[in-house]
């Protein structure tokens, strides 16, 4: 059991929650816990499933999450106060030092759709200079604030954020994050992390394969059991087997799923 040690806004729906733990040294990269709090008075009956969530950053006895507010669930999670008590059930799946172990002699880009930009915090904090942030909202007002965002680079490096709103508002480009993508991939190829909806995870799978690359999606899915054994988390694979994000993710090859049955 964990409690709250600080939650602020950090536009629109999001939020930065820190929970601090009796002890722990995590490794964060590509990881999840599952997180369950209760419910004051006036916000509804509460959740019954814990619910998983990319660990955004992390420090010896302490988690940092970026929720963004959706459901009751995560209602629940953005209201709380400090010393307020959450489950923190985790960290779970498998991290980018089991799956990609030279992680941090590379460059990467990392691209995150909306509430996908969770993970990337840890991600970016690992790599500094070797990561270039693509960063995708559908519109202004869904936006982490800027501050924020530039805040995970040095000043030396902040030309390493790419922001892309579909509608045109807030800060960045207009248009869809792929775009800009793409225009970096013609002047320097590197291998892609990814996070997001799924019809962006499809779409870089795509332009992955027709670039030759290493392609890493965070998938987000949600769970019951969490134990790999109910598979309502779990994702084909053109192989025909089965991807569980809670035991064998939620890391996996992007290029190893079957993004069609998925679209379907």
């Amino acid at each position: 059991m964990g409690e709250v040690f600080e939650r602020r806004a950090l536009g629109g729906r999001n939020h930065l929650l820190e929970i601090s733990l009796p002890k722990g040294d995590f490794k964060a990269l590509g990881r999840f816990v599952r997180l369950r709090a209760w419910p004051r008075l006036g916000l509804g009956p509460g959740t019954l499933l814990d619910r998983p969530f990319s660990i955004h950053r992390a420090k010896p006895g302490l988690l940092t999450f970026l929720i963004r507010e959706v459901g009751p669930g995560t209602k629940i999670l953005t209201s709380l106060n400090k010393g307020d008590q959450v489950r923190v059930i985790g960290p779970l799946g498998q991290g980018l030092d089991d799956l990609e172990p030279n992680f941090l002699s590379q460059k990467w880009y990392l691209v995150a759709g909306g509430a996908g930009l969770g993970p990337m915090g840890s991600l970016v904090e690992a790599l500094g200079p070797k990561a270039k942030l693509f960063y995708g909202e559908r519109s202004g007002p869904d936006q982490v604030r800027l501050d924020y965002l530039k805040s995970w680079f040095k000043k030396s490096s902040q030309e390493n954020i790419v922001a892309t709103t579909e509608d045109g508002t807030g800060y960045g480009r207009p248009g869809l994050v792929t775009q800009p993508l793409i225009q970096s991939l013609a002047l320097e190829k590197r291998a892609m992390i990814a996070c997001g909806p799924k019809g962006l995870l499809a779409a870089l799978a795509k332009i992955a394969q027709q670039n030759g690359l290493r392609y890493l999606a965070l998938a987000e899915e949600r769970m019951a059991c969490g134990l790999g054994v109910c598979l309502s988390c779990s994702l084909p694979k053109l192989d025909g087997s089965n991807f569980r994000v809670c035991q064998d993710g939620p890391l996996v090859d992007g290029l190893s799923l079957d993004w069609e049955s998925l679209r379907a």
